[in-house]
């Protein structure tokens, strides 16, 4: 469910517009349509002034579980937030300019290291006496072959392919056959001595930074401020100026609830107003406002987008289907409670602060545990109905309605077809809803004609070919829904051409619905597919792990890592499955029968922001 708008339009003398706008501000309940490409010199230093702050404030965070140091008491009390930030942002800079340096000295340390710990102004002094040394690396081979008897050559080092020497010359002119090297100037002994200072900083760095910590409060108020007084300057430039500019139009949007709280501030201020109901084709911003079991799949709807200002929201939808999905596709009662404990678990550790998202996958637990029972019986990949000597499987063996057993109606491969023609039909009626109620009758003509063309190719599939017994009467209902069916979609489906040409180009619509339906549907075998794989998985772990557990007691502990490595791998394997193929489920057959358009805008009221929303 979305929440109900009305739109304010507001008139301001030039000279209230600051006071107004400081009111709506403190409010906090108006969605302003505000021009979010003004740019002046004054929202340019807030904007570099919010970067310095947050960069601080991100190096301050990346170094608070540094837990050798105790943090220190403020180190002057009345220093401004920007230089702290300065200060911060200057120890930062000198670490990343640290950190280049001793990339640097790894590198040369590698290219010395072969060459053992020598100083190059030994090299530079026999230079100076007319002596030179060079450099060369060679493989094996080519250095044994090539003939040094007319040259003075020391060897260095050897590796297992190369050979590293040297050669002394008088005023020659050298030209070898190999890699010539060139050494850094420093020494492995000055390189380590320097990489011990280097590391020495790392520390002090990190040290430094902690010292900083009691400072967080004020940078984030500071940044707090910053935000603020954009917002402010954004909304103040997004008045529209009448009158010659001395009056000012300002246009946004609240939902209907709140109406009253801001039609007494506006009368106590006596400014002129009006609260109406929205145009058409103003872009209304969506707040999605649902009980609160649909509400926790508000964050499914959030991955996708939101819906648009004149269509429905699908969450309540969401809410009854993806659990059935998600649990179909995960399909084991014993990966279902290990689901529900982490939640349960969550709600009260990791998951506190979210609880939503914990209450969450404490509801697809329950429904993967109950579907675990239903559909097949499996628990922990052991079927409940082939181990009837468990009373525990025993008892739940007469609550397996839904089997593999090809000759059932009912069973796992037809129910989860038959939960894909439920829900794209959902889907039709939906989009049918939308048509009618934010467009015309005559909009939702072509979707109602789909809807009779679903219904009745299914019917005559099941009842003509399939032989389903209780659907064989009222043959001639079904082909009279089909042929008006036919007909809404030749006429009504664009109704901007005439009508030769609509029912014309109408074959076109035809041919995508007989042949979408068919693809949509046979969308829904991977909750089968997926069932089955996890649930087969499970039962390969079972039989692996039973055969390794042998009368020997390391056999038994072997068998018993391998049975709770393996049920973890196919939990998670699973659990993914079971996650994202619901997903492509919903958005793209359910939200592509429903015509769904969304790019829905979030209502986001124009408020001051308090220093806990940034932290």
């Amino acid at each position: 469910m979305k929440a109900k708008f009305k739109k304010l339009s507001l008139l301001v003398y030039h000279r209230d517009k600051e006071n107004t706008t400081n009111m709506l501000h403190e409010l906090g309940v108006v969605h302003l349509e505000l021009d979010t490409s003004f740019r002046n010199d004054s929202m340019e230093e807030i904007e570099l002034r919010k970067n310095r702050l947050s960069k601080a404030l991100d190096i301050i965070r990346e170094y608070v579980d540094y837990e050798s140091v105790e943090p220190a008491s403020l180190l002057e009390p009345d220093l401004a937030a920007d230089v702290i930030a300065d200060q911060i942002l200057t120890l930062k800079y000198k670490k990343e300019a640290n950190a280049q340096e001793r990339e640097l000295l790894r590198k040369n340390k590698l290219r010395l290291l072969p060459w053992g710990d020598f100083h190059q102004d030994k090299v530079v002094r026999l230079a100076q006496s007319g002596i030179e040394v060079a450099f060369y690396v060679a493989d094996h081979k080519a250095f044994k072959q090539y003939d040094f008897t007319q040259m003075t050559c020391f060897v260095i080092n050897e590796s297992s392919d190369q050979t590293y020497f040297v050669v002394l010359s008088k005023g020659e002119e050298l030209s070898l056959p190999f890699e010539r090297v060139q050494l850094p100037s420093m020494s492995l002994t000055d390189i380590l001595s320097k990489e011990k200072k280097l590391n020495r900083s790392e520390i002090e760095f990190s040290e430094a930074v902690y010292t900083y910590l009691p400072y967080l409060p004020m940078l984030h108020e500071e940044l707090v401020n910053l935000e603020n007084q954009e917002m402010l300057q954004l909304a103040n430039a997004s008045y529209e100026a009448h009158g010659n500019g001395t009056i000012a139009h300002l246009t946004g949007w609240l939902p209907t609830s709140l109406e009253d709280r801001l039609s007494y501030y506006l009368d106590q201020e006596k400014r002129v107003y009006t609260i109406s109901e929205p145009d058409v084709g103003d872009n209304v911003p969506v707040l999605l406002k649902n009980p609160k079991y649909p509400e926790l799949f508000e964050s499914i709807t959030n991955i996708f987008q939101l819906p648009g200002s004149y269509e429905m929201d699908l969450t309540p939808f969401i809410a009854v289907f993806y659990p059935i999905l998600f649990a179909y596709c995960l399909g084991d009662a014993g990966y279902g409670l290990i689901l529900f404990s982490i939640a349960a678990v969550g709600w009260f550790t990791f998951s506190k602060n979210s609880r939503s998202m914990a209450a969450l996958g404490m509801i697809l637990g329950i429904f993967t545990t109950l579907m675990g029972v239903v559909k097949s019986g499996s628990v922990f990949g052991l079927p409940i109905i082939s181990d009837q000597s468990n009373p525990l499987f025993q008892f739940l063996s007469q609550y397996v309605i839904i089997p593999d057993d090809r000759g059932v109606v009912f069973n796992a491969f037809n129910v989860a077809l038959m939960i894909g023609v439920v829900q794209v039909l959902v889907g039709i009626l939906v989009s049918i809803t939308n048509k009618i109620r934010f467009k015309s009758w005559l909009e939702g003509m072509p979707q109602i004609g789909k809807l009779l063309m679903v219904i009745s190719l299914i019917w005559m599939f099941l009842a003509d070919m399939q032989g389903v017994a209780v659907l064989q009467p009222f043959s001639e209902g079904r082909r009279i829904a089909l042929i008006i069916g036919v007909l809404l979609v030749l006429f009504f489906h664009d109704m901007k051409v005439p009508i030769l040409s609509r029912a014309a180009s109408g074959i076109l619509p035809l041919f995508f619905i007989v042949t979408g339906i068919l693809g949509d549907v046979l969308s829904y075998v991977r909750l089968f597919a997926l069932g089955v794989a996890s649930s087969v998985l499970g039962l390969v772990v079972n039989q692996i792990g039973t055969q390794i557990m042998d009368n020997s007691w390391w056999g038994i502990l072997i068998g018993v890592i391998f049975l709770l490595f393996g049920h973890s791998l196919n939990f998670a394997l699973a659990s993914l499955g079971a996650f994202v193929h619901p997903l492509r489920l919903t958005f793209v057959e359910f939200y592509n029968n429903a015509q769904f358009e969304g790019g829905g805008i979030a209502y986001k009221p124009f408020r001051k922001i308090n220093v806990s929303n940034l932290k």
